[in-house]
């Protein structure tokens, strides 16, 4: 995957992100202070990012840009409190499973049966609290990742960063936005690497699997981020 970001309100923060998003371009070389392989103190350091948290899951964690509106404080604690139960339940439902152990043999006797029948039981009973729990992360995990796309952030994981997910109203250097379509896109990035028709990459310069990445739908762009794929969420 804390609290507010920054006391401000949500129309000051949305004034204050156009203004800054007027003066940066998103691009290969980051967004403002924040650069593609920078460990996680080092991006905090920068200024560009909320003191705080917006979210956790496992080691991947998101942080909002200073000005962006906050999180809700409840539903963080709501998230987290699911992510320490599914954790929990895992565990629980690995350890009921290595319970069971074999069946028992041809010549056991009722006793030995029955008991094998209720570590099944126990074992099916934790796995499908673990299920329950890991569709409850998953609807999580997706409503952090829209919160994202709406408003631009980072999401580290573990000390490095993962992706860089510009503000709304962010273009590249090269004047690239949202609503640009795929012959704008390879006019201005002749490098960009079609990737099976999924999007376009760009890799980053001295940055080992990090690359900028352009989503369209219908021939418009409308996702475009940096990202590291070589670091892994856990």
């Amino acid at each position: 995957m804390a609290v507010a970001l920054a006391a401000v309100s949500c129309s000051a923060g949305s004034g204050d992100q156009q203004a800054t998003t007027q003066q940066k371009h998103f691009d290969v070389t980051g967004w403002g202070k924040l650069k593609p392989g920078m460990s996680k103190k080092d991006a905090l350091a920068t200024g560009e990012l909320g003191a705080t948290a917006a979210g956790k899951t496992g080691d991947c964690e998101d942080y909002r840009y200073q000005g962006a509106p906050a999180p809700d404080p409840k539903q963080l604690a709501e998230d987290a409190e699911i992510e320490q139960k599914y954790e929990a339940a895992k565990k629980a439902a690995d350890d009921a499973d290595a319970a069971v152990g074999p069946a028992p043999g041809a010549n056991a006797g009722a006793a030995a049966y029955a008991a094998h029948a209720e570590k099944l039981a126990a074992a099916a009973e934790a796995g499908a609290k673990s299920v329950e729990l890991s569709a409850e992360s998953t609807k999580r995990i997706a409503a952090r990742a829209e919160a994202r796309e709406a408003n631009g952030g980072v999401m580290f994981a573990g000390d490095k960063i993962r992706m860089i997910v510009p503000p709304p109203g962010a273009t590249t250097a090269k004047n690239i936005g949202m609503g640009a379509t795929v012959e704008q896109l390879k006019a201005a990035y002749p490098n960009a690497v079609d990737k099976d028709g999924k999007g376009f990459e760009v890799p980053v310069p001295d940055q080992q699997g990090v690359v900028l990445s352009f989503h369209f739908t219908d021939g418009e762009l409308t996702t475009f981020l940096l990202f590291n794929g070589e670091a892994k969420c856990s």
